[in-house]
C-alpha cells in the first residue's frame, strides 16, 4: 500500500511539472504578445502623427515618421512571431517520462491485484461447491471422511497381524 501511495504521490508531482511548464510557457507568450500590441499601438500613433505631417507639411517629417512606424510594425511581427514559437524545454518531457512511468507501475499493480482476487474468488466457488454437494448428499461427505482413516487402520493392523 505504501508504494500504490508513493507511485500516487510521483504521479501527482509529475502532473504539477507539466501543468507548471505550460503556464511559464503561457506567461511568456501573453507577455511577448502584449509588448507586441503595445509596440503595434506605438505603431498606428507613429501612422497618425505621419498623417498629420503629410498634410501640415510637404514629403520632409512624413517618411521618417512612416519609416519610425514601420520599424514599429516590424519589431511587433517579429516578437508576434517569435511568442507564437515558444515551446515547452526539456523538463516537461522529464515529466511526462515519469508520469507515464507511475501510471504502467499502477496497472501492474492493478493486474497483480486483480488475479489475487481472481484467485480468491475461485477458492470461493470451491468452497461453495464442496459445501453444495455436502448439503445434498452429507453421507457421502461422512463416508468418505469416515472410510479413508478405518481402511488405513485396518490394513495397517492386517500387515502387522503377518509379521
Amino acid at each position: 500500500m505504501d508504494s500504490f501511495v508513493r507511485t500516487m504521490r510521483i504521479i501527482w508531482r509529475a502532473e504539477l511539472l507539466i501543468i507548471e511548464a505550460k503556464i511559464s510557457v503561457a506567461t511568456k507568450r501573453i507577455g511577448a504578445t502584449a509588448f507586441a500590441g503595445l509596440i503595434c499601438i506605438f505603431g498606428l500613433g507613429m501612422l497618425n502623427v505621419a498623417g498629420f505631417f503629410a498634410l501640415e507639411e510637404n514629403w520632409g517629417p512624413v517618411y521618417a515618421a512612416l519609416g519610425v512606424a514601420a520599424a514599429d510594425f516590424l519589431i511587433a511581427a517579429l516578437l508576434v512571431l517569435w511568442a507564437s514559437r515558444l515551446t515547452t524545454g526539456p523538463e516537461l518531457d522529464l515529466a511526462r517520462e515519469v508520469r507515464d512511468g507511475g501510471l504502467q507501475d499502477l496497472e501492474a499493480r492493478a493486474g497483480d491485484i486483480q488475479d489475487e482476487v481472481e484467485a480468491v474468488r475461485d477458492e470461493l466457488l470451491a468452497v461453495k461447491n464442496s459445501l453444495v454437494n455436502f448439503s445434498r448428499n452429507p453421507l457421502d461427505g461422512t463416508i468418505q471422511a469416515l472410510l479413508t482413516p478405518i481402511l488405513t487402520l485396518l490394513i495397517k493392523s492386517l500387515t502387522k497381524g503377518k509379521d
